[in-house]
């Protein structure tokens, strides 16, 4: 009986498909500049790169959460099959449904004026329907989820009454309690010290592998990222310039921003240094070598 050969199977679409996007602040020269970026489901992906880069633009257009200010454009912008109307109408962002945002700063993020378990209350109710009684006891099992075992304090408590920390894994809490798809996190981890750091993403990865959801994680820590992603998406100068499996990196970049970068990540042969090298160091030492001069 002659075998024959199993049809090749279809690849998975992609969760979020983006091509050729740019951002353009009013006359100035474009944030983003022809970004093409796919996540597929349950993927976990990090844009890095240094502050002025474009990261948090090309995030925040996908989302939707860019002002009157912003003009977006793009070749193609599709979420969940559906495509995404960036064009900007109002100075008032519009929210995705299926996809939620983790913002850089968790004390301005959180409403200051109703406590962290109101805010819970309404995102679980909003997402599902259920009674009040049983929304509680969701957002109870939301912030044991995140490390905040102290459940009647914090459920009580304001943004105000929290530390920093707290205050970031109550954000982590209500941005994933809604059963979102796609999960953006502008600079999670920006305000903390290396260990919450290191805290907050591990949270961010496991918490999104264990409900499916793809996680976009903004940062400009590219040594943190190779650690809890998937995959990277390097940025420079409003471009995405490199993109590989985040182990790997080092070994399959090639724009030299990108070696620049891992270079500037301590380790334990940089113990022996009185100070870590900058970009601008590199870049000034690879000049050098090369024999021209840093503009």
């Amino acid at each position: 009986m002659t075998e024959h050969p199993a049809p090749a199977r279809e690849p998975a679409a992609a969760l979020l498909e983006v091509r050729g996007l740019s951002v353009r602040y009013g006359s100035h020269a474009a944030a983003v500049r022809g970004a093409s970026v796919s996540i597929a489901a349950g993927e976990q992906v990090a844009l890095v790169g240094e502050s002025g880069s474009g990261k948090t633009s090309l995030a925040m257009a996908v989302a939707g959460f860019l002002g009157g200010g912003a003009v977006v454009e793009a070749d193609a912008l599709r979420f969940d099959g559906a495509d995404l109307d960036r064009t900007v109408r109002a100075g008032v962002p519009r929210r995705t449904p299926g996809m939620t945002v983790v913002f850089q700063d968790a004390m301005t993020s959180l409403d200051p004026v109703w406590t962290v378990g109101s805010q819970l209350v309404t995102v679980i109710r909003s997402a599902r329907r259920c009674g009040r009684a049983e929304a509680v006891g969701a957002a109870r099992d939301w912030l044991v989820r995140v490390g905040l075992t102290d459940t009647r304090r914090v459920l009580r408590s304001r943004p105000y009454e929290l530390s920093g920390g707290m205050r970031q894994r109550a954000m982590l809490a209500l941005a994933l309690a809604g059963a979102p798809r796609l999960l953006i996190a502008d600079e999670p981890t920006s305000a903390l010290d290396a260990s919450l750091s290191r805290t907050v993403m591990e949270l961010l990865r496991d918490l999104t592998a264990a409900s499916g959801t793809s996680l976009l994680v903004v940062s400009h820590d590219i040594g943190l990222c190779q650690e809890f992603s998937d995959r990277m998406l390097v940025m420079y100068r409003g471009e995405i310039v490199d993109e590989g499996r985040s182990r790997s990196l080092a070994e399959t970049a090639r724009h030299p921003y990108t070696h620049g970068l891992l270079r500037c990540v301590p380790d334990l042969e940089a113990r022996h240094l009185d100070r870590l090298p900058t970009l601008d160091a590199l870049r000034a030492a690879d000049a050098a070598l090369a024999g021209t001069s840093v503009a």
